[in-house]
């Protein structure tokens, strides 16, 4: 959310909360950063990381500019001592606290740069492919004969018309899909079984990216999109700190497990594959998988992993169930 500076508002919206980044910080409350797009890996303060110049701020007359904004910003501060409560505890059997923890992944899993900009092109092609329908240009010219008036124009020129034409949704119209698809993503999301997976000692702890929730396919098939929540054979990972991460499905054991180094390191590659761009960690230690045979590899080689570097193909393999508690 924006900073205040002396009063003002910020122009500077962070769509993965800071409060949610400090589960990752490491030396002098510093997270350490790996950029794909940059090649690039530094440290930095979770207010510098995560963010877009007026990402919630709304162009509508009468609304004042950073009403979204605010009310992010309102929601945040109910959220996080849920969050610290399931970080402290190990434990999301308090309704309120798990209630807290899945709005906050719905609002991360709707609002973010990647899904915006996929948000927008459905939205624009629906606009293209609704116009451009012949029964649709039938039924318009139909209209215009009823109402005594000539359409001096042809399907064709209209389908070569469209294609000149820019029918971007604007931004404003994106955050009203967002705002209107959160309690049905949230309800999903409440309804999935929930493990609590927590790193060993030895493991480096989980990670987490500028794309924090992880929804990936576990049936082993090719598919050419990430899945939605209300599919079946898919998985949900939302690490939670560097010790603690939640994984969803909807078949299995709910309850707190203990991850090994392996287990951890394979949720980890999970979790990079979906970054948009950036990947957030406390510092070095941390291990992923890569390779079948699996190989376990340490956090300090992902700046020269050529997967990561490509942005993230489909993760291999199935992560191995674990036996709760």
């Amino acid at each position: 959310m924006a900073l205040s500076v002396k009063g003002a508002t910020a122009r500077k919206h962070h769509y993965v909360p800071q409060f949610y980044l400090r589960g990752f910080i490491g030396e002098k409350d510093m997270l350490l950063v790996f950029d794909h797009e940059t090649k690039k890996t530094y440290r930095s303060k979770p207010h510098g990381v995560a963010a877009q110049r007026d990402f919630n701020r709304v162009e509508v007359e009468g609304m004042d500019a950073n009403a979204v904004e605010k009310l992010l910003a309102a929601f945040e501060g109910e959220t996080a001592p849920h969050l610290e409560t399931v970080i402290a505890k190990h434990s999301i059997a308090d309704e309120k606290d798990k209630a807290a923890v899945i709005n906050l992944m719905a609002a991360m899993t709707l609002r973010n740069p990647k899904r915006r900009a996929a948000i927008g092109k459905v939205i624009e092609n629906f606009t293209l492919s609704f116009l451009g329908k012949k029964e649709n240009f039938e039924a318009y010219v139909a209209e215009m004969k009823k109402q005594g008036r000539d359409v001096d124009l042809t399907l064709e020129q209209v389908r070569s018309g469209l294609a000149e034409m820019n029918f971007a949704p604007s931004k404003e119209s994106i955050m009203s899909v967002e705002i209107n698809h959160h309690d049905q993503a949230a309800e999903r999301l409440w309804n999935k079984k929930w493990q609590l997976v927590i790193a060993s000692d030895d493991s480096g702890g989980f990670v987490t990216t500028d794309d924090p929730v992880t929804i990936r396919w576990t049936d082993g098939q090719e598919h050419p999109d990430r899945p939605g929540l209300a599919e079946n054979n898919c998985e949900i990972i939302f690490p939670l700190s560097t010790k603690l991460a939640l994984r969803g499905s909807s078949e299995g054991e709910e309850g707190v497990v203990n991850a090994d180094a392996a287990t951890v390191a394979r949720i980890n590659s999970h979790i990079i594959d979906n970054a948009s761009r950036q990947v957030f960690a406390h510092d070095h230690s941390f291990k992923f998988a890569r390779g079948g045979p699996v190989e376990l590899k340490s956090g300090a080689t992902l700046s020269q992993d050529e997967r990561f570097l490509s942005a993230g193909k489909p993760a291999e393999g199935k992560i191995v169930p674990l036996k709760a508690e």
